[in-house]
């Protein structure tokens, strides 16, 4: 995620909100409360990610790098710049928190429908045991916001090879932002090759309009 250096919110591990709606509300409603990242920043934990070489490493380096999450009055916030200036303004009631086991296989839990405990994910994230099923591994990417095959190290990194176009780069970003974890932007903006750039212009413009609307409705990036 980005790092918000200097926000003023320290990191608390102790009175973790509840989140009471987390098991009523609707698996494909469920947001996570992990914050939204930049497009670099989410290239930098791409490529961090595919440095390690196991599940175990990749589970822990989120758990240790990506975790931290921030609170206002009980409801998680998760855009960058509204964190910042909440933080800037030393808003009353605005906390950062971690979050750790027990939290995450809870909001695993509700999301999958697939029973998840504390010490099933401690084994996963020690490597005492393998995760074998696709629904936990989607879900625990939708945590972080990240595409599900990251937690899968038979996964090429090839897969992941990002557009150097900076029109392919900004229309990646937009489908991205929309289209949530479960949409494989790469594959959409491979679609761009060859396309005449006003073409392309013309599609960017289309995808800005879409997120534009998907963040004054607030349907934008579902997970």
């Amino acid at each position: 995620m980005t790092k918000l250096r200097g926000c003023g919110v320290g990191r608390r591990y102790e009175d973790e909100p509840v989140f009471d709606s987390w098991e009523s509300t609707a698996p494909e409603y469920l947001a996570s409360p992990i914050p939204h990242r930049s497009y670099a920043g989410q290239q930098q934990l791409t490529l961090e990610l595919l440095n390690l070489d196991t599940f175990a490493e990749r589970l822990t380096y989120l758990f240790d790098h990506e975790s931290t999450y921030y609170v206002l009055e009980g409801e998680a916030v998760v855009e960058p710049d509204e964190i910042a200036r909440l933080a800037a303004d030393q808003t009353p009631g605005f906390r950062s928190f971690v979050a750790r086991v027990p939290l995450v296989a809870r909001w695993v839990q509700a999301r999958s429908g697939v029973t998840l405990t504390k010490q099933a994910l401690h084994n996963f994230k020690g490597g005492v045991r393998e995760n074998t099923r696709p629904s936990i591994n989607r879900a625990l990417a939708a945590f972080w916001r990240i595409h599900q095959d990251l937690l899968d190290p038979h996964v090429a990194a090839a897969e992941f090879a990002l557009p150097y176009d900076e029109t392919d780069r900004r229309a990646h970003e937009l489908m991205t932002e929309f289209g949530g974890v479960g949409v494989d932007a790469r594959t959409i903006t491979s679609y761009l090759d060859g396309a005449h750039e006003a073409d392309k212009q013309q599609l960017l413009k289309v995808l800005e309009r879409i997120a534009q609307t998907a963040r004054d409705t607030g349907h934008g990036r579902p997970g």
